[in-house]
């Protein structure tokens, strides 16, 4: 597979590094001299310093036998105007644009793909939806949804009390008599796939795949039991707290499956359910206008005493989305130390989240990761249905559909000869989910999710998506 990335921005040199890992033939274009330099010394790939909205520069880049244009620059425009040229030139390229304006994404623009541009990508939309995803479960962890199935993956850091430490993980299952799995876990910064004789340690992060129903009891052991969420405090209205706003006062198809957390906050939607702060004036009377049902102030969360006011400490929860992100997890976590229960950060490099934990944060939405999955969702060979980048996308969960003329059908999975630190996690047959085991045969429709390293994933493709 062959990729063209236009922008060496932050999500066009993680894109690219990502893919260049995983064994795919990359070219990127920057027109920034310092950033093409940068990629040029750090990046195993034909990097082009020039215009990506110019023919011949496209041509240098390899454009005529790519598989796929992703146009990531600073600009919507150039990137519509970029993937609109390569789909009117070039037959062959999906082309991915990312467009941040609400303006476009909130016409018929996308929903027609003008200019012949295959996918839109806004990395507003896809952060404020997994804002929302969190807030749905009782913002307590990352979540990341399978298809068909009721099995979950979510993270879970280890206090010095937790359950689950200095233990066997096969003891713990044992002990604890709960069906679920570990799958990874992260340790100083560092990915460990565990088996049955791995000990958890403190101040471990660990993903688990279960039911709801049983991260409940989890959670309860653990001393993170449901907390009613009331009221929420939201800081920043930009774009993204815009949008998290509009999502939680006005549309409620957007949060599916309520099961209580959200319905205070969706149902009685009286004044004060919703505070929202922004230290930008024109800013807040447009929030104001938008929202009449919020209640808008304009404040700098970070100005002495602010966050010490007694109105602001009876809400449940903060979401700190503002376009500063290191201001956003200080809020988060200094709003935490002053008695606020629940705190949502928005950052824009997944180094962040590390430490993000350390400071006591619940969930943490690293923009740049959710446009780099989205993105990979799109490029992925095969009857991929869903991609998640964990630990820095040192690793990736991959979920995918078996067609009825794959290899894998009829076969048992301890016959599968999979790579090094690759682990089968979950498979859903039909309405049910079924956590695996050696024995079991692979039928067709199956749908399989599987944790791997990047560097596995070009074997993996060519293993498992026929």
């Amino acid at each position: 597979m062959y990729i063209v990335i236009l922008g060496a921005g932050r999500v066009g040199y993680m894109l690219a590094r990502q893919l260049i890992d995983e064994g795919k033939d990359v070219a990127l274009i920057e027109l920034n001299a310092d950033r093409a330099k940068n990629s040029s010394n750090n990046l195993d790939c034909l990097v082009v310093n020039a215009s990506g909205t110019n023919i011949d520069t496209l041509k240098k880049a390899g454009i005529q036998k790519a598989d796929a244009f992703v146009s990531v620059t600073e600009s919507d425009e150039i990137n519509m105007i970029a993937c609109g040229l390569v789909s009117t030139e070039f037959a062959k390229p999906v082309t991915i644009a990312r467009v941040r304006s609400m303006d476009y994404s909130d016409t018929k623009l996308i929903e027609n793909s003008i200019l012949g541009i295959d996918h839109f990508i806004n990395p507003d939309k896809e952060a404020s939806q997994a804002v929302i995803r969190a807030l749905e479960y009782g913002a307590r962890s990352d979540i990341m949804k399978f298809e068909n199935g009721r099995i979950e993956m979510r993270d879970l850091p280890l206090g010095r009390d937790s359950v689950f430490i200095n233990k066997p993980l096969k003891s713990v299952r044992k002990d604890l008599g709960f069906e679920f799995l570990i799958s990874v876990i992260i340790r100083d910064n560092y990915s460990i796939i565990p088996d049955g004789e791995t000990i958890l340690r403190e101040n471990d992060r660990i993903y688990l795949l279960s039911t709801e129903e049983i991260f409940e009891d989890i959670y309860t052991l653990e001393n993170l039991g449901d907390q009613e969420i009331k009221k929420i405090l939201l800081v920043g209205g930009g774009d993204v707290g815009m949008n998290i706003a509009e999502m939680i006062l006005e549309n409620q198809e957007v949060v599916p499956n309520l099961i209580g957390r959200l319905k205070n906050i969706l149902l009685n939607k009286k004044r004060n359910k919703l505070h929202i702060i922004d230290k930008d004036y024109a800013r807040t009377k447009v929030l104001s206008e938008r929202f009449p049902q919020a209640l808008v102030t304009c404040q700098d969360i970070m100005d002495e005493g602010v966050l010490e006011d007694e109105e602001l400490l009876k809400n449940d929860l903060i979401i700190s989305a503002t376009g500063n992100h290191e201001l956003n997890i200080i809020a988060g976590s200094y709003a935490k130390s002053l008695g606020i229960k629940k705190a949502i950060s928005l950052v824009m490099k997944d180094s962040y989240r590390h430490m993000a934990h350390n400071l006591n944060l619940d969930v943490t939405i690293s923009r740049n990761t959710t446009v780099v999955n989205s993105i990979l969702k799109i490029l992925r060979r095969g009857n991929i249905k869903n991609v998640y980048a964990i630990s820095g996308g040192k690793l990736e969960v991959l979920e995918f559909s078996i067609s009825n003329n794959s290899g894998l059908v009829g076969k048992k999975l301890s016959d599968i000869k999979l790579p090094k630190n690759t682990l089968i996690i979950l498979i859903t047959r039909g309405e049910g989910t079924i956590i695996p085991y050696g024995d079991l045969i692979v039928e067709e429709d199956d749908h399989i999710a599987i944790i791997t390293e990047r560097e596995s994933i070009k074997k993996l493709e060519g293993l498992l998506v026929e």
